[in-house]
């Protein structure tokens, strides 16, 4: 038996929950601002873009989230300033 779509989003969010815990509050602000906003009704891709977010450093993120740089990867760049734009966002 297969889970469906739903049930495997929900089950990714929580993994990636514990992965979104960092030593900067302010990674883990931008982390939990696109988990709890827009990853269970985003694309697979960007879900899938996220969870590769959750494998960079700290200080990467740190640098990228605060303008001071960006990532060497075309994909990770787009989706890092998608995530960014979407996050600053107010309803």
């Amino acid at each position: 038996m297969t889970s469906s779509p739903s049930s495997e989003t929900a089950d990714l969010k929580r993994r990636y929950q514990w992965q979104c815990r960092r030593g900067a509050s302010e990674v883990e602000v931008v982390l939990y601002a696109y988990l709890d906003r827009f990853f269970e009704d985003d694309t697979p891709e960007r879900r899938a873009a996220f969870g590769r977010l959750l494998e960079c450093h700290d200080v990467d993120m740190l640098d990228w989230f605060t303008g001071h740089g960006e990532p060497e990867d075309p994909e990770l760049r787009e989706f890092v300033a998608g995530m960014l734009r979407r996050v600053a966002e107010t309803d």
